[in-house]
């Protein structure tokens, strides 16, 4: 009976193999979600500001905010639905004035890279001032940068949560600005 003369892998041999690749791959994979999250996080602040722009664009052509204003300026539920509607074409002229992309839910309006929905932020009263004390979100964003006490000089504002660990984090605002996870139009 013939011997293969033919070298082959030891089981040992082979298992090294798998734990260096498995430690490469656990090097990896947590880069590759920072990168995921940075390029999310990019698309997220050109998003804000196209949507910025689509709002003061459809204000210059009007004369009025696309939906109606709470007494904070924020702009939520049903009206946010309504705003997207009408920036993406569902106006009196047909007129868009903002070009959806992946992130756009005919039921939940025009969504962050994280599903979440943008937050819009209107001067109600057109004084071209968005009050610190009445937009959370424009006073912990100042807080961080050194800024308290001055208010946002704009009609409009649009910010997205941004990437969270955990949901405790979700509606707290202030923890979210301090680790710089807020995306703002401003």
């Amino acid at each position: 009976m013939k011997t293969d003369s033919r070298k082959r892998f030891t089981l040992i041999e082979l298992l090294v193999v798998i734990a260096i690749i498995a430690i490469l791959a656990g090097l990896i994979f947590p880069a590759l979600n920072t990168v995921r999250n940075n390029a999310r996080r990019s698309k997220a602040n050109t998003e804000c500001q196209s949507l910025y722009t689509a709002i003061v664009a459809y204000e210059g052509e009007y004369s009025c905010w696309p939906a109606n204003v709470s007494s904070d300026g924020l702009v939520n539920g049903a009206d946010y639905i309504k705003l997207c509607k009408i920036l993406t074409g569902d106006n009196s002229a047909k007129k868009v004035f903002y070009e959806v992309g992946v992130g756009y839910d005919e039921n939940k309006g025009i969504m962050d890279p994280w599903g979440r929905p943008y937050q819009v932020v209107l001067d109600g009263n057109y004084d071209g001032i968005i009050s610190e004390s009445s937009v959370q979100a424009v006073k912990e964003v100042n807080k961080n940068a050194g800024r308290t006490g001055q208010n946002l000089r704009k009609t409009v504002a649009v910010y997205s949560f941004g990437v969270y660990e955990n949901d405790k984090l979700a509606n707290n605002i202030a923890e979210l600005a301090k680790k710089k996870k807020l995306v703002t139009s401003w």
